[in-house]
């Protein structure tokens, strides 16, 4: 063969062999790759988040804003509790809510047999809603209502019996005489999900006027910095106190032992603190150790109402 014929063909092939291995890298990095930032081993890309993001909100959809927010906001020791520490007396005291309750007996009966008081926040008009508030009345606990409210995101649906920012005075009302009359017997009211309700006054002042008629206590959960509800019920003379720490906003249980150590610190500190947990299987098994990991630092777990303020 020709001297230069075999320099071209060799070029030629050299060449689409390059432009073969070019084309792997680029798609092997493309993978690993969001926003040109590379991914570490074992760390999902965001489209792959928000697909299984979209599943969970079908399975679970009560747990969106919690889940939603970084760390830092969604366990968020808030404003109120700065230079402020409640005159309780004795030990530190630590209250904890499981929310989201309603939908199946089987996990509020292993909540319900704790061996230390439990508040239990059930979510209105659901399958088991007033069979699993009937059940903790039974045994003594604290029941509250979870009153769902409209989150910022106007896309998630916070579920039936909500409050929204776009009705009237008498809607408003007449939806929380429904979510009441679900149960009777609550001890009183936290919010679900509600970061664009509980920041706007007017709404607040209504449906804390509905809370106060029935001389139930609220729970602000603190689903935003911004909310109002606690200090807009201290303004009306409604018993109430709010959310120090959410203890699993990641279902491993290193991570909810972690934010039981956190909520041990805030009680120190401050004198005392309100957790929320969900009911999740390894939440309950960490809640099962609870009374033991506390007790040993000195602090004392008890009934919401000895928070409240």
């Amino acid at each position: 063969m020709d001297k230069k014929l075999w320099n071209y063909t060799f070029s030629i092939l050299l060449s689409a062999i390059l432009l073969l291995l070019l084309g792997i890298f680029v798609h092997l990095d493309s993978n690993n790759k969001v926003n040109g930032k590379p991914l570490g081993p074992g760390v999902i890309s965001e489209e792959t988040k928000v697909k299984e993001e979209d599943i969970q909100d079908k399975e679970v959809p009560f747990l969106y804003e919690i889940f939603s927010k970084k760390d830092e906001e969604s366990q968020l020791f808030h404003k109120f509790t700065k230079d402020r520490r409640i005159s309780i007396g004795g030990n530190p005291k630590v209250a904890i809510i499981i929310d989201d309750l309603g939908y199946q007996q089987e996990i509020a009966e292993r909540i319900l047999n704790l061996n230390f008081p439990v508040a239990i926040s059930v979510l209105p008009f659901l399958s088991d809603s007033q069979l699993v508030a009937k059940m903790a009345k039974e045994k003594g606990m604290t029941v509250l209502l979870h009153l769902p409210m409209e989150p910022h995101n106007s896309n998630v649906n916070p579920g039936k019996g909500a409050i929204f920012s776009t009705m009237n005075e008498e809607e408003i009302r007449n939806k929380m005489l429904a979510n009441l009359l679900e149960f009777p017997e609550a001890d009183g009211v936290n919010n679900h999900m509600g970061s664009k309700v509980t920041e706007n006054k007017e709404i607040m002042r209504i449906v804390l006027d509905e809370i106060k008629g029935r001389d139930i206590f609220f729970i602000d959960s603190m689903t935003s910095p911004d909310s109002v509800g606690y200090k807009l019920s201290k303004e009306l003379g409604i018993k109430t106190a709010f959310r120090s720490v959410f203890l699993d906003n990641e279902q491993d249980v290193d991570y909810i032992r972690n934010q039981v150590s956190l909520l041990k610190e805030f009680a120190i500190r401050n004198g005392s603190a309100i957790a929320i947990g969900h009911p999740y299987c390894n939440t309950i098994d960490v809640l099962n150790e609870l009374d033991i990991i506390l007790e040993a630092e000195g602090v004392e777990i008890v009934k919401l109402e000895e928070l409240l303020e």
